[in-house]
């Protein structure tokens, strides 16, 4: 099956979280919010089932696997309610119609030989989330998030990182899945740079940003290498950017009232 590109599958690069934490939301900005939180989900989703899988339970992994399907299902009804357009409509129905059949996969013990299958379909999921944030975005006028949406964006690019590389140490060989790491880091990287260039960036924001830099080697030496690193150390990696990347969010949120 031809691999999927990671511009096709994440089309609106400028959208993101960023529009999600401010205090006071439109229903618009709530409805981008759980879109893009519905991508977050499925690779937070396909990390807990692998590292599960590999019989671990740190930080209650099962737990949070089931809480983030819950979360997830939860925001695809919220959705469902919330969505005017009928085009959007119909490209959720489309995401829960791929959904669906995984979720009770996801649900049972995890079985190695499933990987790429799951994998697969959340990539697709992540195709028809992004044709709905395209929609409400073409409704939207704030421009003004395009620095905000970057940095949020970085958020489900770190995960589906952690993800694809947890999978990895799992055992599951596959060349696609090498070739979308090596993708998701180039793209990483360059809005990491893109955000160090902006106008936007406070000094206060570069030096997080050269944290997360540093932090993300980590990922850049694991891929290269040959040996498969602890999926503690990757979870935990993950995590630490991860929340990085959010107070970086919140910051420029702050810096842009």
């Amino acid at each position: 099956m031809k691999v999927m590109r990671l511009g096709r599958i994440f089309i609106m690069v400028m959208v993101l979280l960023g529009f999600t934490l401010e205090a006071t939301e439109s229903d618009s900005t709530k409805m981008i919010n759980m879109v893009n939180n519905q991508k977050v989900l499925t690779q937070q989703i396909l990390k807990e089932y692998a590292f599960s899988g590999m019989g671990n339970n740190f930080s209650n992994s099962v737990d949070k696997l089931n809480g983030y399907i819950d979360k997830y299902n939860e925001e695809a009804k919220a959705l469902e309610t919330s969505l005017v357009d009928a085009d959007a409509k119909k490209y959720l129905a489309e995401s829960q119609a791929l959904w669906i059949p995984i979720e009770k996969i996801f649900r049972e013990k995890a079985d190695k030989t499933e990987v790429a299958h799951l994998q697969n379909e959340t990539d697709k999921i992540l195709v028809k989330m992004s044709a709905i944030m395209t929609i409400l975005l073409s409704k939207s006028s704030q421009s003004k998030y395009t620095i905000v949406n970057i940095s949020g964006y970085q958020g489900v690019i770190i995960e589906r990182m952690a993800a694809l590389y947890m999978m990895k140490t799992w055992g599951v060989s596959d060349p696609k899945f090498d070739f979308k790491m090596k993708e998701s880091i180039t793209f990483f990287t360059n809005s990491l740079h893109k955000m160090l260039k902006s106008n936007e960036t406070t000094l206060e924001n570069k030096k997080a940003i050269e944290r997360v830099m540093r932090s993300f080697n980590f990922f850049e030496i694991m891929n290269r290498s040959h040996s498969r690193f602890i999926p503690t150390l990757i979870y935990d990696k993950t995590k630490k950017i991860h929340i990085e990347i959010d107070n970086i969010t919140k910051s420029y949120i702050k810096e842009g009232k």
